[in-house]
């Protein structure tokens, strides 16, 4: 029962940072999306599926990237 509330909750939440992105309302998209990322690199690891795991991992890195080069 958590592992369906914490999918679709992360669902929602990176939903929200799509939105967020397309009303340009940067640094909080960012923020938003790191979080449903995350979210959803948990399931994919509660699922033990690779390629879930991989494309959140690699989208999340991206994002915290882009964050950190945008602070300097």
């Amino acid at each position: 029962m958590f592992a369906k509330i914490f999918e679709w909750l992360s669902t929602v939440i990176l939903i929200s940072g799509v939105a967020l992105t397309s009303l340009n309302m940067y640094p909080a998209n960012i923020y938003v999306s790191i979080v449903g990322n995350a979210g959803w690199l948990v399931m994919g690891f509660l699922w033990r599926k690779w390629s879930l795991i991989t494309i959140q991992f690699f989208v999340l890195l991206i994002y915290i990237i882009g964050l950190l080069t945008s602070l300097k």
